[in-house]
């Protein structure tokens, strides 16, 4: 079956939630970052785990960490083991991208050989191909509940004030792709459309972005990564890279045109089942002048009982989107769970009422 396949990342409005644009002003007091100075040579592992834990989200956000980074590169070799060890302090897929873009760098510095990676297949890559190809051809339509909760940091902190939270129906079919219908609660304030909802939002959560990645057509580019437990689960760890070209991921913003941009990241794949359990990606290379400077998210997968049909099937619970303009200091975070899970009806029987008896 050939999918219509659209990762779409959406930034509305003008990077603020229109119901905060008062707020923001009046109830946010005025703090000052703090002066802590920051090292001026290349950062060791050491450095980043003490930053990550001891002033990003007081005084810092992985965005300027990542900055920095840029700026003065890292003194240490960022292998699984490391990497793992920043993800469990905090750090977040942009942040990681940089650090192994600067070990790049630090590579082709000190002449180190280039690595020619082998184009010969992956019986265990290849495997988790043909299981994501048949998982979402047998994917049944279904409907459940996306709760998302929406945060924000218009100083520049690292820490997050909570905006709001929406909730909608979201009707998954082959056919048709992925709806979304706003919920509403007694005491609560109504849900507007996804269109209409201002701030951050993003979709494409579900399928479509795992449909995207394992495309042939996107022409990802797959490095093992090491392994990593996940829950209960051991996982093999691959980072990969999307090119611009063959990319089918959207950025929108303000008024302006979506764009097409490339993204990096790590998949998370079941030793077991060959199954994917999480996908993180940012976006790379956004144009100097695009009023976004940083797009992120990271979606978790689990098997899940759709209510009305036998066995389980492997469904998101939880995702998460960063969107910012690291420029005018204003960040979006929004925290995203996916619950009552049911199996959707399209079958519409028409009964015809019998003729009424002809009176004499």
């Amino acid at each position: 079956m050939k999918q219509k396949i659209v990762l779409l990342t959406v930034l509305l409005c003008a990077l603020a939630l229109p119901a905060l644009a008062q707020r923001s002003t009046t109830t946010i007091p005025n703090r000052q970052p703090a002066t802590t100075p920051l090292p001026t040579g290349p950062l060791s592992l050491q450095d980043l785990n003490l930053l990550l834990r001891r002033q990003v989200g007081r005084d810092l956000t992985e965005a300027n960490l990542a900055v920095l980074i840029d700026r003065v590169g890292i003194a240490f070799d960022p292998t699984p083991e490391a990497i793992s060890r920043l993800r469990a302090n905090g750090a977040h897929q942009h942040l990681i991208n940089t650090i192994k873009r600067a070990a790049e760098r630090l590579s082709a510095t000190a002449n180190d050989k280039v690595v020619i990676l082998n184009e010969k297949p992956d019986p265990f890559l290849e495997e988790t191909r043909r299981n994501v190809r048949d998982y979402l051809e047998d994917l049944p339509d279904f409907i459940c509940q996306e709760d998302i909760e929406r945060f924000y940091d218009f100083e520049a902190r690292g820490a997050w004030d909570r905006a709001d939270k929406l909730s909608y129906e979201l009707t998954y079919s082959r056919k048709q792709g992925e709806k979304y219908k706003p919920l509403n609660s007694v005491g609560r304030p109504p849900t507007k459309s996804l269109d209409e909802a201002g701030g951050a939002t993003s979709t494409g959560d579900f399928a479509t972005l795992l449909a995207a990645l394992f495309d042939p057509e996107t022409k990802a580019i797959f490095k093992p990564a090491g392994k990593e437990r996940l829950g209960n689960r051991q996982t093999t760890l691959y980072d990969f890279r999307v090119p611009q070209a063959t990319s089918k991921l959207h950025v929108k913003a303000l008024d302006l045109k979506p764009i097409i941009a490339g993204y990096s990241g790590t998949v998370w794949i079941d030793d077991e089942k060959k199954l994917v359990l999480r996908i993180d990606h940012a976006v790379d290379d956004l144009p100097v002048n695009y009023p976004v400077t940083n797009s992120e998210s990271s979606v978790d997968y689990d098997m899940v009982k759709l209510r009305g049909l036998e066995g389980e099937s492997l469904l998101p619970i939880r995702a998460e989107f960063i969107i910012a303009d690291r420029r005018d200091r204003k960040y979006f975070r929004n925290l995203i769970y996916f619950k009552f899970y049911r199996k959707f009806e399209t079958d519409i029987k028409i009964v015809e009422e019998p003729p009424a008896p002809i009176k004499p």
